[in-house]
């Protein structure tokens, strides 16, 4: 039975002792009682790590603070910085406007009737082969198919395709592409075009050359302003070789476009200038 037990006699042994301590405590009017003593002694262990714990909570909580005070820095920091990485991006590209208004003043000085429309490129036509690309200029800003496009000196291309809002071009390396041009040494003129396989290497024809033709390596080809399509005096390209023809008796130079057709963001078109559309022959 219970009452027979050991844990009942040692429950009864605590009891009694817990008794006589506080009879011993009311006799003597001690403030602090055995009983106290007792447990005190007993739980001491109990608060010794109770109050560590309590410590490491408010070490804890200073930390979660300060994390969290951090973390707030961090977020205004970061915010800042993209604010400034917007600027700088603002920045770079009123930089780039700047240095495409400055390749093209020597052009606008040279022929003050030209009348320019800075255009974005923000697109290719994937439905064409030969680099043409979209600006951000069509029928409500001016520009009209056939208009030359240029960057600074250099020959582009030509609008073929005109919506309101914005305009296709067809780049110099296009077959469907024929510019009247001179060669600017021997003066020289004939028409500046292109095959597949020479589009493919980033590559003009200047054909219908004489065999007896003194264009050679270096020469620069330009616009002969010749038909009223383009201007005279645009750069079209550096003559890298010259060939004879396998299917006639003319000869033919091989042009290396001047304008990085591959990396341009932004043109000028030349929706005026003087002579367009009219239809000169020398």
């Amino acid at each position: 039975m219970f009452i027979r037990s050991r844990a009942f006699r040692a429950l009864a042994i605590i009891v009694v002792a817990l008794l006589i301590g506080t009879v011993i405590a009311v006799a003597t009017e001690d403030s602090v009682s055995p009983v106290s003593t007792a447990v005190g002694t007993v739980f001491k262990p109990v608060q010794t790590v109770a109050g560590k714990l309590t410590n490491k909570f408010k070490d804890f909580g200073r930390y979660f603070s300060s994390s969290k005070s951090l973390s707030a820095e961090i977020e205004r920091l970061e915010q800042q910085i993209e604010q400034y990485e917007l600027q700088l991006a603002d920045y770079d590209e009123l930089q780039h406007k700047i240095n495409s208004y400055e390749d093209i003043l020597e052009l606008k000085d040279e022929n003050p009737g030209f009348e320019l429309k800075y255009s974005t490129i923000i697109g290719m036509d994937t439905a064409d082969a030969f680099g043409s690309f979209v600006i951000d200029k069509g029928e409500n800003d001016g520009v009209k198919i056939n208009d030359p496009v240029v960057t600074g000196n250099y020959l582009v291309g030509l609008v073929k395709k005109v919506n309101q809002s914005y305009s296709v071009v067809e780049t110099i390396l296009n077959p469907d592409v024929n510019v009247s041009a001179m060669e600017t040494k021997t003066r020289e003129t004939s028409y500046v075009t292109s095959t597949i396989a020479d589009s493919r290497r980033g590559k003009c024809v200047f054909a219908g050359l004489e065999r007896t033709t003194a264009v050679s390596p270096g020469g620069i080809v330009e616009t002969s302003g010749i038909g009223g399509i383009f201007p005279k005096g645009l750069i079209i390209g550096v003559v890298s070789q010259v060939l004879e023809s396998e299917y006639d008796i003319t000869n033919y130079a091989i042009v290396t476009p001047s304008a990085d057709l591959d990396n341009l963001e932004d043109v000028f078109v030349i929706t005026s200038f003087e002579g367009q559309g009219v239809a000169v022959f020398e």
